[in-house]
C-alpha cells in the first residue's frame, strides 16, 4: 500500500500532474497557455471516461479501483453524460445502466451495495429488481400501467442483511447542465423555499442544508440535494461507486465496512505523489472542469411553447419545476455568468407522498423528501429510444407515468392533471419533452 499525505499539488506541482496525464491520456505535444483551458477540458473529459484498474500496477495515476465496486469510470454509470436505467427482469442478466441499491442501517455492507470485485475480492451481491403492475385509468377512460418496485439484492456475498436495514434503488441522473445549476446563487434558492413557505400553500419546498468542512452549504445536487458542489458529488461517487479515495472521503478502501477485513486489507492506490490518494484534488478539479462545461441537453432559451408553458403553470406544475433562473457573476467562468436558464426545477426539498417514500432520510431530507427533478433535456432522452426512465429508481417510463406517481405537495397538481381532456394531457406531455 502506498501511504503518505504531502501538501495538495499547487502552482509547477498541479501543472506538472496535468502534463503528465495529458501526455498519459491524450498522448498530445506540449501546448501554449491559451490553449490550456482547452486541454484541461480534454484530459477532464478522459479522466471521466477513464476505466480505473486494481492497484498495485506501474502506473500509479490509473490504479486504486475497488477492492470494491459497482463501476470502472464515470461514464459506465453516465454514458455520454446521460443517466441510468435498471435492469430489465425480462432479460436474464440485465444489469441495467448504473443502477444501484442505497442501504441504511447495515453494519456489514455499508452504504451501498456493491455488485463488483478485484481478482481475490468477493461481490456484496447483484442488485435487481421486481416489480408488481398496477392500472390507472383516466376519466375519460385512457388507462396507464404503473411500475411499484422491489429492490432485490441477489448472491449475498458476506451473509443476510441485517433485519433493520432499509434499502432503496437509485438510477445515475444526467450530468448535462450541472455547472449552470451551480451558479444558481444559494440566497436565490433559500429566497425560493422562504417565498414558498410564505405562501402559505400545499407547495413548501426546503433547502437539504449540508455540513462539508464544518460549513453549512445548500445542497443542490442529487436525488436529495445531498451535495452542495459538483466536487462533492463527484467524490463521493468515487468512494461509493469506484471504491478511491479522494480529499473528501479519503478512505482508500471505499465503502468496505470494518467487517469486511479482506477488503480493506488489500492492496490499494494511494501515493505519496497524489496527496496519499488514489484521486488527488487536481484529477477532481479537472472532472469538475469538464461536467461544469457540459451544456444541457435541452435549450438554453426560454420554451418557445408559450401554450405549453401556460398549461404547464395552470396544471401546478410549474410550483415545484420553476421554469427560470438566473446565475451569478463567475469571473473565472464568463461561459456561466450571468445567464438566464430554464432548468425547470427550483432545486428544493419537496413531499412528494408515501408511494414514492423510500424511509432513506439524508441529511435533512427525509424518506418522501425528493429534490425536484431539472426538466431540461428529456427531448434528448426521448428521442434516443421513445422509452424514459424516470424518477429516482426509473420506475416510470414515460412523463405521464412520472406525474402520477406524484403525491404529497404534488398531488394537486397530479390530479387536476388526470382530470384534464385526452388532448390537453398530450400537449402538456409535449411540453416537458420539448425542454
Amino acid at each position: 500500500m502506498r501511504r503518505g499525505s504531502p501538501p495538495s499539488p499547487r502552482g509547477g506541482e498541479g501543472r506538472s500532474l496535468r502534463a503528465a496525464l495529458a501526455a498519459v491520456l491524450l498522448l498530445v505535444a506540449p501546448v501554449t497557455a491559451q490553449a490550456a483551458d482547452s486541454l484541461d477540458n480534454r484530459i477532464g473529459e478522459a479522466l471521466f471516461r477513464r476505466m480505473w484498474v486494481a492497484a498495485p500496477t506501474a502506473t500509479q495515476a490509473a490504479d486504486g479501483l475497488g477492492p470494491l465496486y459497482n463501476a470502472r469510470s464515470c461514464a459506465t454509470c453516465h454514458p455520454r453524460g446521460a443517466g441510468g436505467r435498471p435492469p430489465d427482469p425480462a432479460v436474464e442478466g440485465d444489469q441495467g445502466v448504473g443502477y444501484a441499491i442505497k442501504l441504511n442501517g447495515d453494519p456489514v455492507y455499508g452504504r451501498q451495495i456493491q455488485s463488483n470485485a478485484i481478482l481475490g475480492q468477493v461481490i456484496e451481491g447483484r442488485p435487481r429488481v421486481g416489480y408488481r403492475e398496477e392500472t390507472v385509468r383516466f376519466p375519460d377512460g385512457e388507462t396507464v400501467r404503473l411500475r411499484h418496485p422491489t429492490p432485490v439484492v441477489e448472491d449475498l456475498g458476506y451473509g443476510p442483511l441485517a433485519e433493520a436495514t432499509v434499502m432503496s434503488a437509485r438510477v445515475p441522473p444526467r450530468v448535462h447542465g450541472m455547472g449552470l445549476l451551480d451558479r444558481i446563487p444559494a440566497d436565490a434558492i433559500e429566497a425560493e423555499a422562504a417565498k414558498q413557505a410564505a405562501a402559505g400553500g400545499p407547495v413548501a419546498g426546503r433547502v437539504n442544508h449540508v455540513t462539508v468542512d464544518g460549513k453549512r452549504q445548500v445542497g443542490r445536487f442529487g436525488w436529495k440535494a445531498m451535495h452542495p458542489t459538483l466536487d462533492h458529488q463527484d467524490s463521493e461517487a468515487f468512494s461509493l461507486d469506484i471504491g478511491m479515495s479522494t480529499p473528501a472521503f479519503p478512505e482508500p478502501w471505499g465503502d468496505c465496512t470494518p467487517a469486511q477485513t479482506a477488503c480493506r486489507n488489500a492492496p490499494h492506490g494511494d501515493s505519496k505523489q497524489f496527496e496519499g490518494l488514489e484521486i488527488p484534488s487536481t484529477v477532481i478539479g479537472l472532472i469538475d472542469g469538464y461536467l461544469r462545461d457540459l451544456p444541457p441537453d435541452g435549450s438554453l432559451e426560454a420554451p418557445k411553447d408559450k401554450a405549453g408553458a401556460a398549461l404547464f403553470a395552470d396544471t401546478g406544475c410549474a410550483a415545484c419545476h420553476r421554469p427560470s433562473w438566473r446565475t451569478a457573476e463567475d469571473a473565472e467562468h464568463p461561459t456561466l455568468s450571468n445567464r438566464d436558464i430554464f432548468p425547470h426545477s427550483d432545486l428544493l426539498l419537496h413531499n412528494l407522498g408515501p408511494a414514492l417514500g423510500d424511509r432513506l432520510p439524508m441529511g435533512e431530507a427525509n424518506g418522501s423528501d425528493w429534490r425536484t427533478t431539472p426538466l431540461w433535456g428529456l427531448n434528448r432522452l426521448a428521442a434516443k429510444d421513445g422509452q424514459l426512465s424516470l424518477l429516482h429508481d426509473g420506475r416510470a417510463r414515460s412523463v405521464t407515468e412520472a406525474i402520477l406517481w406524484h403525491g404529497g405537495e404534488a398531488e394537486a397538481a397530479k390530479d387536476r392533471f388526470m382530470a384534464m381532456p385526452g388532448e390537453e394531457r398530450k400537449r402538456l406531455v409535449r411540453y416537458v419533452l420539448g425542454l
